[in-house]
Parts: C-alpha cells; structure tokens; sequence
C-alpha cells in the first residue's frame, strides 16, 4: 500500500508489549520484530527508487503516570526510535502532567510526542499541559510533535500547530493506521497542518529517507 502511495519510507510503530510481561518476554519479541524488519529492508535494497527504501523500526511507547516509559531499557537498543505517548491517568495537574511529559521525553530514543493533547473528539478533553514550557523542551532537545491524522483525534490541533511552528518545533504528520485502509488518512492530518499555517519545511515527513535517516543519526 506504501508503495501504491509513492511513499519512500514508512516505520512500524506498534503498541509496546503489556508492561505485566517479564522483560526477557518482552525483550524477545522486539529481536523477532528486529528481525523481520530487517529481512524486509534488505530483500528491497535493489528494487526501484519509486518504491519504499526502508522501514524504520519504531514503536509507540506508554508515558506512565510517574513519567517513566513503558518498556524496559533494553528493549530500547532494538528499535530506530520511539513515539511516546499518553494513553491513561488523564487527570491531573498540568504542573503534573507536564512534568511527566517531559521525563518521557528526556529519553534519547524518544523523538516524537504522539498525539500530545491526548484528546479523542466527542469523547474526552486532552490532558492539561504548560505547552509554552513543552514547545521550548521540544525546540532545545529536537523532539519533534505528531499531527495524528485519525480522524477521532487530529492531534496536534490547529492552534498548537500554529505555536509550534512560530516556537521553531517540527512536526510530523502520520495516520495512526491499525490497518492498511486506514493509511488513506493522511490528508486529515495535512488538513490540520495548513489550517496551522504550517509549510513543507515543518514537517519532518516531507524529507527524503537519507535527510530523516540523519536526523535519526544512523542511515
């Protein structure tokens, strides 16, 4: 489907394991994804520029309510990078919750702050955050904020993609896809992008594979 879509790059960024598993389990797990991903990145070197050149192994990663991630440290070594996001202990704070953010993020492997309101449209409000003190975190230790484009969240919203952008944080907008139908909905997260005022050199998924691979330090 990446490769219907003209994309040069996609990442893997499932759930992390239940943190109740033991951390030999867990740690296992991630060599056997390691393993595919690269099997999948090496059976592709040689085929046309048109098509996807890598697959950045990643995961999406629980901020617990203490700010500490949800996957032991050794798991780190086997992924490119980590999303770290909160999906539970909303409440709270925002001198609380911003602090616990910003632990999470303090991880070197931690590079995108998924969904960063937390909100889910018609359902919940988002956490309460001091975004001024996590936009200038973000600026300073080059962690970049996700537009999610599904449509229950599209998070990052607008305002704070306009703040982001004038406080120099770049984004990057992905689908949150669970299934290959659901990568059609990246022009919601683009959506949310414009009406934010932000342009192509913003957002970090407009950069070629060699240019992301760089930031990400390794090709």
């Amino acid at each position: 489907e990446a490769d219907k879509l003209g994309y040069e790059y996609i990442a893997f960024s499932e759930h992390n394991p239940k943190s109740s598993e033991p951390e030999r389990k867990v740690v296992e797990l991630l060599k056997r994804k390691l393993e595919i991903v690269e099997h999948i990145n090496y059976s592709r070197e040689k085929k046309s520029e048109k098509g996807v050149r890598k697959v950045f192994n990643s995961l999406e990663i629980d901020i617990k309510p203490d700010g500490k991630l949800a996957l032991p440290e050794a798991g780190f070594n086997l992924i490119d990078f980590a999303i770290v996001s909160v999906h539970s202990s909303f409440r709270g704070s925002q001198k609380e919750q911003t602090k616990r953010v910003l632990s999470a993020l303090s991880h070197p492997k931690a590079k995108i702050f998924g969904h960063p309101t937390a909100r889910m449209l018609n359902q919940r409000e988002g956490v309460e955050l001091n975004w001024p003190q996590i936009l200038d975190f973000c600026q300073k230790h080059d962690k970049w904020l996700e537009i999610n484009s599904w449509p229950e969240r599209l998070d990052l919203p607008d305002v704070l993609v306009r703040e982001a952008v004038k406080a120099g944080v770049k984004l990057v907008i992905n689908t949150d896809s669970h299934a290959v139908e659901h990568m059609s909905g990246i022009s919601y997260g683009v959506a949310v992008a414009r009406r934010g005022w932000a342009q192509k050199g913003d957002v970090i998924s407009t950069l070629s594979y060699n240019e992301v691979a760089g930031l990400l330090r390794f090709k």
